[in-house]
């Protein structure tokens, strides 16, 4: 991890989640977070790249609930331009599964 995978943690809620909060963070799990960065920053270009991302409801009461959001993990292949998403809480080996399909395929899609 680090070299040719980078993983990003983005908090939706930059009020609560600030840099030292994200820091404690770093101290669950794992004691090698090379390649893991806990971002936060501007709320609107976190809305944004949430957007973006397609990390909201389509309800706007609920999108607007910072405790009712679904996690996901969004993934792709920087070099082929293939992205693809699934929710965070499904099994390991269905997210592994999804990430090799889109890291070894080889044909480029249009940017």
């Amino acid at each position: 991890m680090g070299k040719d995978i980078l993983f990003l943690s983005i908090s939706i809620d930059p009020d609560e989640d600030d840099p030292e909060t994200l820091a404690l963070y770093r101290e669950y799990g794992s004691s090698d977070w090379e390649g893991w960065l806990h971002l936060t920053g501007d709320f609107d270009e976190i809305e944004t790249l949430r957007w973006v991302l397609g990390a909201y409801d389509l309800d706007p009461e609920l999108d607007s609930d910072k405790t009712e959001h679904a996690g996901i993990v969004t993934f792709g292949n920087d070099n082929t331009n293939w992205w693809a998403a699934v929710p965070a809480l499904i099994a390991p080996e269905e997210v592994a599964d999804a990430i090799i399909r889109i890291a070894g395929n080889p044909v480029k899609q249009p940017r």
